[in-house]
């Protein structure tokens, strides 16, 4: 005596191309992943080429708003960043793109020896230059070596932007105070 459904307990014979539907399906995903797997270092390539543009334009925001200050303090020069955000020269104190934690490196100009030369020192140590040497721009504190060349330097902590350079001319010597180059 049958008392149910027939086939009940059985499964469904399997339909002719079933199985090529998911390989095709496995194959699809595998391509893709691929593809995906050569368009990371494109992204990043693109990524890092961005983060210098916006380095440049940052530190170049720095230099012309020393130079605003200048122009309306008499030719006196900033103590540090923060006086050309309170005094409205900058929008914002903008951090380095490139550096872990955001913080730039200050370029001083240092006359008193005869010979001008550009100091490079951290931000923690400005106070020890000030009224010695005149706030003129700032550095990138990273290390990392960029895909374009600026001024004859391939190294973001050699990009130092400054009152008074000039793009077409090689980056002079820059002296690191209490900064490895």
């Amino acid at each position: 005596m049958q008392t149910g459904r027939r086939g009940a307990g059985r499964a469904a014979p399997p339909t002719p191309g079933a199985g090529y539907v998911m390989i095709m399906l496995m194959i699809a995903v595998a391509v893709l992943s691929v593809l995906m797997l050569m368009a990371v270092p494109v992204w990043q390539t693109e990524a890092q080429r961005e983060a210098e543009e916006e380095l440049i334009f940052r530190a170049r925001q720095y230099v012309r708003a020393i130079e605003l200050y200048v122009q309306a303090h008499n030719n006196l020069y900033p103590q540090n960043l923060e006086i050309l955000h309170l005094e409205k020269f900058l929008r914002r104190l903008y951090p380095d793109p490139l550096s872990v934690d955001g913080r730039w490196d200050l370029v001083y100009l240092d006359s008193s020896g005869g010979e001008p030369k550009y100091l490079v020192v951290p931000e923690d140590m400005a106070k020890a230059y000030t009224g010695r040497a005149a706030l003129v721009g700032v550095c990138s504190t990273s290390p990392e070596t960029g895909f374009r060349e600026y001024r004859g330097k391939q190294k973001y902590n050699e990009w130092a932007f400054y009152v008074g350079e000039r793009e077409s001319e090689k980056m002079p010597e820059l002296q690191y105070e209490g900064v490895a180059p």
